[in-house]
C-alpha cells in the first residue's frame, strides 16, 4: 500500500510539474491576449505568478514590467524590467530606454537605445528585428523641446474616463460646444471616436474621423440658411503629417486651428499641433511643445476666451482607463522656462502642478468664470459672424439679420474676400517673423503682399458701402 502511495505521490509531481510547464510556455501570450483585451490587471496577477514559478523567465518579467509601468507602477516595473536586462532580455533593454524618454532622461535613454541595438547583432549576422521605430528621432525631438518649455500655470487638474473625456472640458457657450458625432447630420462622416467641435456663434463645426483606409483626417463645415451645412471639406491631408489627424478645436478667429496627430513631428502617441488658414488652405503645422506634449498621448486643446481658461488632456499619468484634464491660463505672448531652472524637466513633465503657478497669485476669478461660463447654458453672448452698422437698421451680427436678399449675397461675397484679406495678413505676419530671424529667401512675396493689401482694402471699403446700399436702398 506504501508503495502504491509513493507512486501516486510521484504521478502527482509529474503531473503538475508537467502542467506547470505548459501554462508557463502559453501563460505569457495569453497574459498579453488578456492585455489587449482591456483586462490589464488579469495580465499582470498572470505574470507575476508565471514569474514567481520561474525566476528565470525573462519573457515574463519583460512583459510584466512593461504592463507596470503602463498601469503607473514605476518602481516596480523599473525593478523588475532590470532584472530581465540582466538575464539578457532585450526587450526589457528597450522598455527601459522607453522609459528613459518618459523621465526625459535623454542621455540614458541613448546609452539604453544603442545597448539595446548591440544586441541585435552577433558579429556581422543580424539576429533579431529592431523594433525601436523612430525612437530616436524622439530623443532628439524631446532634446529641442527641452530647450523651449512653454512657462504656463496650470490651475487644476482632474481624471476622467477616457471614453467621453470630451464632455468635461467645462466650455461657455461663447466658446461653442464639444459633442458626439451624433450631431452631426447624416451622410457625414464619421465613427466611434468622433468628437466635433462647434464654434460658439454656431456657423462652423470641425471634426475628425477614418476614411476608407482607416487612417484619421480633419473635416469641417460652415452653416448655411434654414438649418442646413455646407457638404464635409476635407482640412487638408498634411495635417496629419503621415499619421491620424484628431480632436480639432477652431478658435473663434474662424483661422487658428488646434488639433493632434500621431505623425512623424510627434514626440509619442498623439502631440498637440497649431495651424492657420491661409489663401491655399492650412499652413503646416506647429508642434506647441512642452509641457502641453509629451511621449504619451495628448489631444484636444481649447481656450476659452470669455472664460479665460485653456484645457488639454493626457494619458502621461498612465491611470488605466483615464486621463487628465489639465485646466491651464492661455499667454498673448510665449514665456519660456528658463534653460537653466532646475526645475526645468519636472515643470516639462508636469510632476507638480503647484510648481507652475506664480507665488501669491490668486486664480480664483478665473476658476469662478469658468464655473459661471460652465452654467450659463444658451443665453450666453454668441460670438458674433461679423458686426455691420446699417443707417437706421441697427447692428448686424449674422446674415439672418438682413431684409434684402440682394444685401445678404453681397455680404456673403464680402465675408468671403474679408477671409481671403485676413489669410494675407496673417501669412505676412509669419513671413515678417521668418525675415527678422534671417530668412531673406522671401524678400519679394512678402513686397508683393504688402503692396496689394491697399487695394483689397479699399475694395472691401467698397464693398460694404454696397451692402448697406442695397440694404437701406440709399
Amino acid at each position: 500500500m506504501m508503495e502504491f502511495d509513493k507512486i501516486l505521490r510521484n504521478i502527482a509531481i509529474v503531473t503538475t510539474l508537467f502542467t506547470a510547464a505548459s501554462a508557463m510556455g502559453q501563460t505569457v501570450e495569453e497574459a498579453r491576449q488578456l492585455a489587449e483585451d482591456g483586462n490589464i490587471a488579469g495580465a499582470i496577477t498572470m505574470l507575476r505568478n508565471v514569474v514567481a514559478e520561474n525566476p528565470k523567465n525573462s519573457e515574463a518579467a519583460a512583459e510584466l514590467g512593461v504592463l507596470l509601468y503602463d498601469s503607473g507602477d514605476d518602481a516596480e516595473a523599473e525593478e523588475v524590467l532590470q532584472k530581465a536586462r540582466k538575464q539578457g532580455n532585450r526587450d526589457a533593454t528597450l522598455a527601459l530606454a522607453r522609459i528613459a524618454l518618459g523621465r526625459y532622461d535623454i542621455d540614458e535613454g541613448r546609452a539604453l537605445l544603442a545597448a539595446y541595438r548591440k544586441t541585435l547583432r552577433s558579429g556581422k549576422k543580424v539576429v533579431a528585428e529592431d523594433q525601436s521605430e523612430n525612437l530616436e528621432d524622439q530623443f532628439d525631438r524631446a532634446e529641442r523641446m527641452l530647450d523651449r518649455v512653454q512657462n504656463i500655470e496650470v490651475i487644476d487638474s482632474v481624471d476622467v474616463d477616457v471614453e467621453d473625456f470630451f464632455r468635461h472640458y467645462p466650455l461657455s457657450s461663447a466658446a461653442g460646444k464639444l459633442v458626439g458625432s451624433d450631431a452631426l447630420p447624416a451622410g457625414f462622416p464619421s465613427d466611434d471616436q468622433t468628437v466635433v467641435h462647434v464654434t460658439g456663434s454656431g456657423n462652423r463645426m470641425v471634426w475628425a474621423a477614418q476614411d476608407s483606409e482607416g487612417v484619421s483626417r480633419l473635416y469641417g463645415s460652415s452653416a448655411l440658411l434654414d438649418n442646413e451645412w455646407e457638404a464635409p471639406e476635407a482640412l487638408g491631408d498634411e495635417l496629419g503629417e503621415g499619421g491620424d489627424a484628431v480632436y480639432p478645436y477652431m478658435m473663434p478667429d474662424g483661422v487658428t486651428l488646434y488639433f493632434a496627430n500621431d505623425g512623424e513631428n510627434s514626440l509619442g502617441g498623439y502631440d498637440i499641433f497649431l495651424t492657420r488658414k491661409g489663401d491655399d488652405g492650412y499652413l503646416q503645422p506647429a508642434n506647441v511643445g512642452m509641457p502641453f506634449n509629451s511621449p504619451y498621448n495628448d489631444y484636444l486643446l481649447a481656450i476659452d476666451e470669455y472664460t479665460g481658461a485653456g484645457w488639454f488632456v493626457t494619458d502621461r499619468n498612465r491611470h488605466p482607463g483615464k486621463v487628465t484634464i489639465y485646466t491651464f491660463v492661455p499667454q498673448e505672448l510665449r514665456v519660456n522656462v528658463d534653460i537653466d531652472d532646475p526645475r526645468l524637466t519636472s515643470l516639462a513633465r508636469l510632476d507638480n502642478i503647484a510648481l507652475t503657478r506664480k507665488e501669491g497669485k490668486d486664480y480664483s476669478d478665473i476658476l469662478r468664470a469658468v464655473e459661471e461660463g460652465r452654467n450659463m447654458g444658451d443665453d450666453a453672448p454668441k460670438t458674433p459672424d461679423f458686426t455691420l452698422s446699417v443707417p437706421g437698421c441697427g447692428v448686424y451680427t449674422a446674415l439672418d439679420d438682413f431684409k434684402s436678399r440682394a444685401a445678404r449675397d453681397a455680404m456673403k461675397e464680402y465675408l468671403v474676400k474679408q477671409k481671403k484679406l485676413d489669410g494675407i495678413i496673417n501669412r505676412l505676419a509669419d513671413l515678417r517673423e521668418s525675415y527678422t530671424r534671417g530668412d531673406r529667401s522671401q524678400r519679394e512675396l512678402i513686397n508683393t503682399l504688402e503692396t496689394g493689401l491697399d487695394d483689397a482694402r479699399a475694395e472691401l471699403k467698397a464693398l460694404r458701402s454696397k451692402v448697406i446700399k442695397l440694404e437701406t436702398g440709399k
